[in-house]
């Protein structure tokens, strides 16, 4: 079989599932960009100059790398960095996901194509594609970096840099690199690392582990802003059930109590204790409701139930139901 039939037939099996994990990693790429760098790929990290704009160009990938050519795509983010040294850059950062620990048998040769492709496409003459991997299975053996063909005279080579969330528990050396971490990087690994520790673990012991890590983002001190896709991302990761979802929410209540920060966002904390927020959506502002939808997309996400989401952000019912239907 080819290596296109395998990784096409290899993307029927994740369903849902795995693409809700691939969404989870792109978002926190996107959202700690520099301080993944820093903590992931530190040589690269010190080339960029992160005080110029950076663009991420996921939109630039999707006719380069459809679902239906290339199978499943694991989450994949390109984004455009200028380097201290005043060059355009593009750096194409390929998150390998292994669900099931099943290390990807041409994820070399796939990784070779798509560097090619964004390559190709590229709207700078003379501007490099560097692609990198992160590895998330548990198989010590599978660290795929060289894609070459050889024959007599003929010589192609690509070799990528890898890291191996896994070496975070394995090795000392990175052990002790994550122990010093304090941002929100560290307990996305953290969590990457229980996630694969309880893949086989009863729903009790995972639904305290996801509920000992939420604590842990409140207890680091970080903002809202940062706290929303942590909780996102240890959920995606470490799958509970329905009814331990509901047990969840309560939960993340009580610690918002004992940490004093609510985790909805300041302008509707604002808005309801001015008594501004009373279930209909009429006299906010443009912008306003622009964050309130976003806000209850949010907690869709959360399964959040209908009526309090209502209550919550000030949209009425039936708009709630329509952003509910679209995000199904």
């Amino acid at each position: 079989m080819s290596p296109r039939k395998q990784l096409k037939n290899k993307s029927k099996l994740g369903g849902k599932r795995r693409k809700k994990e691939d969404s989870a990693w792109k978002e926190i790429i996107e959202k700690f960009f520099e301080e993944l760098m820093q903590l992931l790929f530190p040589g690269i990290h010190d080339a960029i100059d992160f005080s110029k704009p950076r663009e991420f160009l996921n939109t630039e990938m999707r006719p380069i790398a459809p679902f239906n050519d290339m199978g499943d795509r694991t989450a994949d983010v390109l984004v455009k960095v200028q380097l201290k040294s005043g060059t355009y850059s593009y750096i194409c950062i390929f998150i390998h996901i292994e669900v099931q620990s099943e290390p990807q048998e041409h994820f070399m040769e796939r990784m070779y194509i798509y560097n090619y492709r964004y390559y190709d496409k590229r709207l700078e003459i003379g501007t490099p594609v560097i692609s990198l991997a992160i590895l998330t299975d548990d198989d010590e053996n599978y660290r795929p970096n060289e894609y070459r063909v050889s024959f007599c005279d003929f010589d192609l080579r690509m070799k990528i840099p890898i890291v191996k969330i896994m070496d975070f528990k394995w090795e000392k050396r990175h052990r002790e690199r994550l122990e010093k971490a304090t941002g929100p990087m560290a307990l996305v690994i953290k969590a990457q690392l229980k996630s694969i520790e309880l893949k086989k673990a009863g729903e009790d012991i995972r639904y305290e582990a996801v509920k000992e890590l939420i604590r842990e983002c409140y207890r680091a001190g970080y903002s809202s802003n940062d706290i929303y896709p942590l909780v996102k991302f240890i959920e995606w990761v470490i799958r509970i059930s329905k009814e331990n979802e509901k047990r969840l929410k309560e939960e993340i209540v009580k610690i918002e109590e004992v940490y004093n920060m609510p985790y909805l966002a300041s302008w509707e904390r604002s808005a309801r204790r001015k008594g501004k927020i009373e279930g209909k959506v009429e006299g906010l502002e443009e912008g306003m409701v622009k964050k309130a939808k976003e806000t209850a997309r949010n907690l869709l996400e959360m399964h959040f139930d209908i009526d309090k989401i209502a209550k919550v952000t000030g949209l009425k019912k039936e708009e709630v139901k329509k952003l509910a239907s679209a995000f199904n």
